[in-house]
């Protein structure tokens, strides 16, 4: 039969200790679960292939053991993926909520103070377009002056 993995059996007091008291971020929480589900997958997955090569012996007592075993192995198999489906559902759900409450957020904003931040975004472009137009042209009068000390005459 499959035994379950000690170190498994210590961890899950706490994994439920920290998601029933809401510590922690639920993400970070949920890819945790998906990468210990990720293993533990792959565990029963290499189980699954051992028990499957005791079947040919000739022991009758053993490959109906190893029949059973194959069994839990692939039942837990699909509990996992099951799970795994349902953490994505999670996380997929989590980001949708997100830029939900991002939305609510801009739509509850003040309208004069959102019309007042476009207004100083529109001037810093207009700034730095006048001030680059600026330093061209301040350039190019520069190099008037320094033709005209140079006895090179008015531009015609």
């Amino acid at each position: 039969m499959l035994e379950c993995d000690p170190d498994m059996v210590e961890a899950l007091p706490d994994v439920i200790e920290v998601k029933a008291a809401g510590a922690g971020d639920l993400e970070t929480l949920l890819s945790e679960f998906t990468t210990e589900m990720r293993a533990q997958f792959d565990l029963f997955r290499r189980l699954r292939a051992g028990a499957e090569s005791l079947l040919d012996g000739a022991d009758e007592g053993l490959a109906k053991q190893a029949r059973a075993d194959i069994k839990a192995a692939t039942d837990a198999m699909a509990l996992i993926v099951r799970t795994l489906e349902k953490i994505d559902t999670l996380l997929r759900q989590l980001e949708r909520d997100r830029l939900d409450a991002e939305e609510r957020l801009l739509e509850a904003r003040d309208p004069e103070v959102l019309r007042r931040e476009v207004e100083a975004l529109i001037a810093a472009r207009v700034e730095q377009a006048v001030a680059g137009r600026l330093d061209a042209a301040v350039a190019v009068r520069l190099a008037q002056v320094a033709g005209l000390a140079e006895g090179r005459g008015p531009p015609l």
